[in-house]
């Protein structure tokens, strides 16, 4: 996984693809129960999330939950797990799809199309009010 760290401590993540339209994010390079992250701008907000591939099944999730979304911190791995950096709670990644708490990551609705996971305009900008 790649997170590079600005002066400022605030980590930077791989930038999507954007087409103005559609996010296509490559699935070949994730690698099982390893969360991969990255952040695009849609319509000047600048939005993180994840993908992750469980047991053969490509997940994603923004990088917030409803719960401390408020203090736009997002999430960091660590030992297979998936914590939030504003509450410390974590979860392994292999739950975060049964996910009912208020602090689990929230959901990204995208599509596999071959090897591409595809995320609308829509779908990230229904997730803006949380970043």
């Amino acid at each position: 996984m790649c997170i590079l760290t600005s002066c400022t401590g605030a980590p930077s993540y791989i930038q999507a693809p954007f087409n103005g339209y559609t996010s296509e994010i490559d699935v070949g390079v994730l690698m099982p129960r390893q969360p991969m992250f990255y952040s695009l701008s849609v319509e000047n907000k600048k939005i993180s999330f994840f993908l992750v591939k469980v047991n053969g099944e490509v997940q994603a999730y923004f990088n917030a939950c409803r719960e401390c979304y408020p203090k736009k911190m997002g999430f960091r791995v660590e030992n297979g797990h998936i914590k939030c950096r504003s509450c410390n709670e974590w979860f392994p990644v292999e739950s975060l799809q049964q996910g009912i708490g208020s602090c689990y990551p929230i959901p990204l609705k995208g599509e596999l199309k071959g090897a591409k996971y595809v995320i609308t305009k829509e779908t990230l900008l229904d997730g803006v009010k949380f970043f």
